[in-house]
């Protein structure tokens, strides 16, 4: 039987929908040892709740939610207009609901407990980055030694085919850059890749009109992103990162050096570097959506019962 691949989720769950999807699919999928959960950006309590709420109706209360940074350290972040606003200036998260107020939360920040887990198993751990890169620079800058010790970091971020900054590098542009820099080795599922990943309306009424407390959740987070963003489709930009961690093989690769400019119209920016000083990245060059898709929904158990983790034959051509 294969070794279960021991995974740390970094999220900024509670504004798209697809960290949540991402969460629901590392846990389905039964091919990971999730050690934690850490969340990010503007309100990361919120955040922590609502990972603890989904966890709660996947029936994996074992799993600790540890809260991280909500301010990066120079870009100022955004209260969108149908969002309401605390009185000291952070939003309250679109999905976040009253009724998560009691959901558990471990002690310990994100930084700390990251750091730990990298310390007990050293050479193991793999990241997955789906939000801003606070909390990673963070562990990088004040445990140095012991960030470099994670094995991997699989992050939905950057863009290597059109000339965008993508959302999450462009949050907080010097975390992504420093943790570039800091000796770990990274993947990149890029949003000019991620971005095929949509769901179709046939999609959205598969997965909300799913059994179960979980779909119960989900289909109601999903429902109101919906809302909140007419004319746009729901698309899985972390949950493919995540099938893309355990190997799934739905994307195709390149490797090259990149940098993450932090100045000027290129701030933000995932570029090809020629530079020796800046470091090789794998990143994702096109992808097989409808196998993705197939695979993602019954991964899940959408329509069904779940069936955990699988691999098919696929004869589609990758989309690039």
């Amino acid at each position: 039987m294969k070794k279960e691949k021991k995974i740390i989720i970094d999220t900024d769950i509670g504004d798209d929908i697809d960290d949540a999807y991402a969460i629901a699919l590392a846990v389905r999928m039964r091919a990971f040892d999730i050690l934690g959960v850490t969340t990010v950006y503007r309100n990361s309590l919120q955040r922590a709740r609502i990972a603890s709420e989904l966890l709660r109706c996947l029936g994996r209360e074992d799993v600790g939610v540890y809260v991280g940074e909500d301010y990066p350290p120079k870009t100022e972040f955004r209260v969108e207009d149908f969002e309401e606003k605390l009185p000291d200036g952070r939003p309250v998260i679109p999905h976040y609901s009253p009724a998560f107020a009691d959901a558990p939360v471990r002690e310990g920040n994100a930084a700390a407990f990251i750091a730990e887990q990298a310390e007990k198993y050293p050479g193991e751990i793999s990241v997955m980055a789906l939000g801003p890169f606070t909390n990673l620079a963070l562990t990088a800058e004040k445990y140095p030694a012991s960030f470099r010790k994670l094995s991997e970091i699989v992050c939905m971020g950057g863009s290597f085919a059109c000339s965008r900054a993508e959302w999450n590098i462009r949050c907080d542009p010097e975390s992504a850059a420093a943790v570039l820099h800091a000796g770990v080795p990274m993947t990149f599922i890029g949003i000019d890749v991620t971005s095929y990943t949509y769901l179709d309306e046939k999609d959205v009424e598969l997965l909300t009109g799913s059994a179960g407390k979980e779909f119960a959740l989900l289909g109601g987070m999903l429902r109101k992103w919906i809302e909140t963003h007419p004319g746009r489709k729901p698309t899985m930009h972390d949950a493919l990162a995540v099938a893309e961690a355990a190997g799934s093989g739905f994307c195709g690769y390149g490797r090259r050096r990149i940098k993450i400019p932090l100045e000027g119209e290129e701030r933000a920016k995932t570029l090809f570097s020629d530079d020796p000083a800046d470091p090789v990245v794998t990143y994702a060059t096109g992808v097989d959506r409808d196998a993705f898709l197939r695979f993602f929904e019954r991964a899940l158990g959408a329509g069904g019962p779940g069936i955990g983790y699988f691999k098919e034959d696929r004869n589609h051509s990758v989309i690039s």
